[in-house]
């Protein structure tokens, strides 16, 4: 699908003006009605399409297109993602989002490749994020925390929330964890034939 009829624009446009400042100022030189322009507009719309799609809220995330010229593949664009909400759920399912967003973007642009050279992430969550220091050297060395993330074993996780809820049972009483009348005994019902 072409850029320029998706954004509606018709093949009579003016040329965009050519920037005189340097391709490595970054976002700013990306002069409206251009290429790139269109490009950044693109991404900009599948990227909130696609937060809507996944139920990421809205202003959790951001993005940037930053210019770059290479001596091997000429000039092109990076996309930057920006997390603006601590949740540890964007970084667990980061790499599965950005697969999902290159999907959509070579749907609309199957060429992308020729100029999108890669997709950088940026954590910029203000105060929000709890782990404000790296923790004992050690934590490297151990499996994962959380056995469910790495494809752990459900048996043992489902035992561990039996033994939460038992321990809380303990503590607070049976009666406290099944108020009466929860599982009230059941009666046999009478079978008419007709």
């Amino acid at each position: 699908m072409n850029l320029r009829r998706l954004f509606g624009l018709n093949g009579h446009a003016q040329p965009a003006p050519t920037s005189t400042r340097p391709p490595h100022e970054g976002p700013s030189t990306i002069e409206d009605g251009s290429a790139n322009a269109l490009r950044r507009q693109l991404i900009q719309v599948l990227l909130h399409d696609s937060m809507r799609r996944h139920g990421i809220p809205a202003g959790w995330l951001d993005c940037q297109m930053l210019l770059v010229s290479s001596r091997s593949r000429g000039e092109g664009m990076y996309l930057r993602i920006i997390i603006k909400h601590w949740d540890i759920r964007l970084l667990t399912y980061a790499l599965a989002f950005q697969k999902s967003l290159m999907v959509d973007i070579t749907r609309f642009e199957p060429h992308a490749d020729q100029w999108l050279y890669g997709i950088s992430w940026q954590i910029d969550c203000g105060d929000s994020c709890p782990y404000t220091s790296l923790p004992d050297r050690h934590v490297w060395e151990s499996p994962t925390a959380h056995p469910l993330a790495a494809g752990g074993d459900i048996k043992q996780d489902i035992a561990h929330i039996f033994a939460i809820r038992d321990a809380d049972m303990l503590v607070r009483g049976a009666d406290a964890a099944y108020p009466a009348g929860t599982y009230d005994k059941t009666q046999p019902q009478n079978l008419h034939k007709h």
